[in-house]
């Protein structure tokens, strides 16, 4: 029978996509990850990767054994936590997923204070996006996540700050000589704006307001649209947390009305937390402020 260690393999393999990553996330060589996913192979039976020079990928078998894999780890990692919460240990994996905003800003300090702390708390980050996050959730793959207000996901979600939403513009552009301005003003712009999923609360924003939108790019990496804003292709709208350091030819404009998105830490409702994922929220809530 395929060992636990085959499966945690298999599972970082297909994260990285390379023999040579997986070996040094798992700090062992890459002739011994090759090896164990070719013992996995064996005692399913089955061939579980397209494996070319280029690229490392799934076939249609191995991406039904990945979901069910990945069910087992995240039961193994339950039962390892509810061992520690029934010895009244703080030790175990707390798993959460996170904004690329709050990987930039708060994340560190809370991972500094739980590794000084709580060493016995191994915290797994998967950062992701809106959807991608409450999937997960839903999915039981993260114990907690950090959100926007707006989610429609129905879960336990406490509130952490209030982050302003504000308008970037190029240093080139019409509207360069204001500090702050009127969402109307934006009216017939060209828009470079971040995909639904990624960032739903500036959509919400131009929509309530009726703001025309004649969007000329839709880009999925933050910096790829203050790059291009750089450039005057158009502005756009983004979370200030994300704009902490911006290129010279970037200008940020507050808006007089008060625009904002909530983010906060969510978890599912009706599922107990375990001690770890419970002492997580707590110490984000003191260190972000609430």
């Amino acid at each position: 029978m395929p060992t636990l260690a085959q499966y945690i393999t298999f599972q970082n393999l297909v994260e990285t996509g390379s023999f040579t990553a997986t070996g040094i996330k798992m700090n062992l060589t890459q002739s011994s990850i090759s090896h164990a996913i070719s013992n996995l192979e064996n005692e399913l039976g089955l061939s579980l990767f397209h494996r070319t020079q280029k690229q490392l990928s799934l076939t249609e078998e191995g991406k039904i054994v990945y979901r069910h894999i990945l069910k087992i780890l995240t039961a193994q990692g339950a039962l390892e936590n509810e061992i520690a919460d029934l010895k009244g240990l703080l030790i175990g994996t707390v798993r959460i997923g996170v904004l690329p905003s709050v990987s930039i800003t708060f994340l560190p300090s809370i991972l500094a204070y739980f590794e000084k702390n709580y060493p016995g708390i191994k915290i797994e980050v998967s950062e992701g996006n809106y959807d991608q996050i409450e999937e997960w959730l839903l999915s039981r793959l993260i114990d907690v996540g950090f959100l926007s207000a707006t989610a429609p996901l129905k879960a336990e979600f406490e509130e952490l700050l209030n982050d302003p939403l504000v308008c970037i513009i190029s240093t080139d552009h019409r509207l360069a000589e204001f500090t702050t301005i009127e969402v109307e003003q934006l009216a017939d712009e060209r828009w470079i704006m971040p995909k639904r999923s990624i960032d739903r609360d500036v959509t919400k924003l131009l929509a309530k307001e009726k703001i025309p939108m004649k969007v000329v790019y839709e880009m999925e990496v933050d910096q790829a649209i203050i790059s291009m804003v750089a450039e005057n292709l158009g502005i756009s709208i983004m979370p200030e947390m994300l704009l902490s350091v911006l290129p010279p030819k970037i200008k940020k404009l507050f808006f007089k009305k008060n625009y904002s998105r909530t983010i906060g830490i969510a978890y599912l409702k009706g599922i107990k937390l375990s001690a770890g994922a419970e002492k997580f929220v707590e110490i984000t809530k003191k260190i972000i402020g609430k």
